[in-house]
């Protein structure tokens, strides 16, 4: 299980993103758009942007519609469940 010590919205809509730091000071990112999240991780000290493209993908689900682009937090911590440990609020 990865914990989160710290989380922030990174984008609002289309993608919604949120960031999250670990203990250890890896970076997750997570990005939902067109109906589907990506869950990323960074090797600690590496942080290559918003996008997350060099990190290792933990998570690959297609959840809601094709179009849909935004996620609430709460969507985030249910859906990564038993994979990841989020903050109880970001900010």
């Amino acid at each position: 299980m990865i914990v989160i010590v710290s989380a922030t919205q990174t984008f609002f809509a289309c993608p919604n993103t949120y960031t999250g730091k670990t203990a250890d000071g890896r970076t997750v990112l997570a990005r939902y758009r067109w109906g589907h999240l990506s869950i990323r991780v960074q090797p600690a000290g590496v942080d290559d942007g918003a996008d997350g493209a060099e990190g290792d993908s933990i998570l690959e689900i297609d959840h809601g519609e094709r179009f849909d682009g935004m996620l609430d937090y709460e969507d985030l911590r249910t859906l990564s469940h038993g994979l990841i440990q989020w903050p109880e609020t970001y900010g």
